[in-house]
């Protein structure tokens, strides 16, 4: 792999590195996500330093450039955190639907109370 490609690469993981950290420590992405984050930034970065490493990997895999590989490594990656998140979001939905229902279930008592109150 060219060493411009190579600096390049290990530049746009500095800077995703960079924002991931910004948004963490200013609560806009939650520790556990940017973990997630973080951990792709770093497989990457050590999979461009290393990139005689992975000549074997790709042979046995068939593709014929590192490039490609490293690529494919972030894509593979990217596309389980995606798979994670989503599953957080089905969470999230339930639990959202779980206290919605808990709401109108302590609204529909205070306005029983409230209504018992009036009556008396």
């Amino acid at each position: 792999m060219p060493k411009s490609l190579s600096i390049f690469l290990l530049i746009i993981c500095l800077i995703s590195f960079i924002i991931i950290f910004k948004m963490v420590k200013q609560k806009k992405m939650q520790f556990k996500q940017g973990l997630l984050w973080f951990l792709l930034d770093v497989i990457l970065s050590l999979s461009i330093i290393f990139v005689d490493k992975l000549r074997v990997i790709s042979d046995f895999i068939g593709i014929e450039k590192i490039s490609n590989m490293i690529f494919l490594f972030g894509f593979l990656i990217t596309f389980f955190i995606c798979i994670l998140l989503t599953a957080q979001v089905s969470e999230q939905k339930n639990k959202i639907i779980l206290l919605t229902q808990k709401l109108g279930i302590l609204d529909n008592k205070v306005r029983s109370i409230e209504d018992e109150k009036s009556n008396k």
